[in-house]
């Protein structure tokens, strides 16, 4: 067990919150944790498609075809695999977030849906 040292106010507060809730202190901030860590990497990832984006045409035209990992604004590795690219990110970088999508962009989808008129 790890001890975390807060104010006497946070504790107090934690505390009172998951007892309210009727959770442990430990069932009340992992899930707010996990959250948290979620937003967080969503944020990266959503940063460095930007970044990404924002290259040159020129630069993003040589991985044309290929899919490209992007980490820390930086192009890390590219393949035309993206399942090998993938296994190589993963050994590299772990759980660390990493951008993986096609060089040219985000891919389109069309979804058509029939529609009932009446």
């Amino acid at each position: 067990m790890v001890a975390l040292k807060v104010s006497d106010d946070l504790g107090r507060m934690i505390q009172d919150e998951a007892k309210t809730r009727g959770l442990s202190v430990e069932e009340y901030l992992k899930p707010m944790v996990q959250r948290e860590k979620t937003v967080a990497a969503r944020q990266k990832i959503e940063q460095e498609q930007k970044w990404w984006l924002g290259q040159p045409l020129t630069e993003r035209a040589r991985y044309e075809g290929e899919c490209v990992a992007v980490h820390n604004q930086v192009l890390v590795d590219h393949d035309k695999d993206k399942a090998k690219l993938y296994q190589r990110i993963r050994s590299r970088y772990g759980k660390i977030p990493v951008l993986i999508m096609p060089a040219e962009g985000p891919q389109e989808i069309h979804i058509f849906s029939p529609r009932i008129s009446h």
